[in-house]
């Protein structure tokens, strides 16, 4: 059967530049090296081949004619034949979009194929002839029974097939858009349809963004993320679900000795910043530059614990925990302001502390508070941890509230509704791991107690939310008692996460997780302190 092409192309001689081609066909036996045509459209006076649609028993090619300033040539694109030489109704969509050929069958996952050589966007069929089932010749005439053949200018035909209750059968047919055309737009030459579309999904490994992809879509199958071209850069439209194995080596940061702390911090209008807590004399600030943390400045600590930044109005702070006596033997924790004028950290204020493990720095009602974790003075760990508050006179922080620790490892500081918490990490009383951590609530201008923990070797608190409800976790260090001649995995131990609950006004074990050593700042302090 054949029949020109003006028939179709009436008002317009180029063939669509985005087209489906759908066919549902049935293929008893297909000898081996053999090629039948289901589709082709042939220049009358030259014979020319400028689309074709090929069988063989192993493969379905699409064919159609390539033109630029050396000449025509003819591009083949082949897909892997699934099956069709079986005697069933199979019904194939093969969508066209520039560069990209999407072959589905029976509505299963599509094949697509990125071709080097994309579908010309001018395409003359003027005077030529469509043939189906043939190439004009005798020689790879179609023998199989073909049910429908539609040709459907536009974006992909899939969607309007699949799913189909028989995906074999799916029928096409006289589609409803084809009976009711858009008419012209007046401000534009080109015949636009309502169902026409550029937009492709990319799956695989991340392609480039440039003004071709422009508005194309990629689906980051190893994330389960897909994200949109806009601007020569991928814009995330599902998010990824983010997973710990996703995160990949960045940079080394050489430091001169172990650190044992590392605080993140920016200061508008100059940068990022890490600050290193390091066991030997120097500890170290880093400034992210050029997409890698440099060097920025190095500051003198002694057996530095932990950093924290703060700031009380445009005033920057910097506070180092201090483990060791300095040079003259004296203890000291120092706060540093940052200069706007010198661009760096200069000392600000010196804090007595006594083996000083963390500062937590807090607000409430508007005044600005420092909390110190005293672990220990000489051999005795039974002492007082000092609660200090901004003094907006003298500008300076005064001693506000001592409060008995025992080897105080860590503090963590939160709000619930309308109440202000500090809580502890105790983590050895002398004898034993085995202390009470303790929860402070503010109340009448200071920190009262409001719960204690059984704790063993406790190192970090750290308080989290999901949705409303509230939990306070504990990380156990190790189990110890002087007392004990045998000690049996000391160091694999719970550590427990705790429920805030309102009507008992308290907080309720909700978890036990087993750790080993969940602190290990706390298995480092054991073995120093002997």
């Amino acid at each position: 059967m054949s029949f020109p092409a003006s028939r179709i192309f009436s008002r317009c001689d180029l063939f669509p530049e985005e087209f489906s081609i759908v066919v549902t066909l049935r293929v008893p036996s297909l000898p081996p090296k053999r090629n039948e045509y289901l589709l082709t459209v042939v220049a009358e006076e030259s014979d020319l081949l400028l689309l074709g649609l090929r069988l063989s028993p192993a493969q379905l090619h699409f064919l159609f004619l390539r033109e630029d300033t050396a000449g025509a040539w003819q591009t083949r694109v082949s897909f892997r034949s699934p099956a069709l030489v079986d005697g069933r109704w199979h019904t194939l969509v093969l969508a066209v979009s520039a560069g990209v050929f999407s072959l589905t069958t029976d509505c299963s996952l599509p094949v697509d194929i990125m071709a080097d050589v994309p579908f010309p966007a001018t395409l003359s069929v003027k005077g030529a002839r469509f043939f189906v089932g043939s190439r004009r010749r005798a020689k790879g005439l179609f023998t199989g029974l073909v049910r429908q053949l539609v040709l459907l200018p536009g974006s992909d035909a899939t969607p309007r097939l699949c799913p189909s209750r028989n995906a074999p059968l799916a029928v096409l047919s006289i589609p409803r858009v084809l009976q009711a055309l858009t008419g012209k737009p007046e401000d534009n030459e080109v015949l636009k349809y309502p169902y026409e579309t550029n937009i492709r999904v990319t799956l695989g490994p991340q392609p480039p963004c440039t003004e071709v992809e422009d508005a194309q879509f990629w689906f980051d199958a190893s994330r389960k993320g897909l994200y949109l071209c806009v601007g020569n850069e991928w814009v995330s439209v599902l998010a990824a679900k983010e997973r710990l194995d996703y995160v990949e080596e960045h940079q080394n940061l050489s430091t001169n000795s172990e650190t044992l702390g590392i605080e993140v911090f920016r200061i508008p209008q100059v940068g990022l910043f890490v600050a290193t807590a390091n066991r030997k004399a120097t500890s170290a600030v880093y400034k992210w530059t050029e997409e890698k943390f440099i060097s920025y400045q190095n500051i003198p600590t002694h057996q530095a614990q932990a950093w924290r930044h703060f700031t009380i109005g445009k005033k920057i702070f910097l506070a180092v925990a201090n483990f060791e006596p300095d040079e003259k033997g004296q203890e000291f924790s120092v706060i540093y302001k940052w200069s706007h004028r010198k661009l760096k950290f200069t000392p600000y204020q010196s804090i007595a502390t006594h083996s000083a493990r963390d500062w937590e720095a807090f607000e409430v009602d508007g005044e600005h508070f420092l909390a110190v974790a005293n672990h220990r003075e000489g051999d005795n760990h039974n002492i007082d941890s000092v609660i200090y508050k901004w003094n907006p006179a003298t500008r300076l922080f005064e001693a506000n509230q001592t409060i008995a620790t025992s080897g105080a490892y860590d503090w963590e500081f939160f709000s619930v509704g309308p109440y202000s918490f500090l809580v502890v990490a105790n983590t050895f009383n002398g004898t034993s791991t085995k202390v009470h951590s303790h929860l402070y609530i503010r109340l009448l201008g200071s920190f009262q107690l409001f719960q204690s923990f059984p704790t063993f070797g406790a190192a970090d608190w750290e308080v989290f939310q999901i949705g409303e409800r509230i939990f306070l976790a504990v990380a156990n260090s190790h189990s110890y008692d002087v007392e004990m001649q045998v000690q049996n995995d000391s160091y694999v131990i719970n550590s427990v996460i705790y429920e805030l609950n309102v009507t008992a006004q308290a907080f309720v074990k909700f978890q036990d997780i087993l750790t080993c050593s969940g602190g290990r700042r706390g298995l480092h302090a054991r073995r120093a302190e002997g």
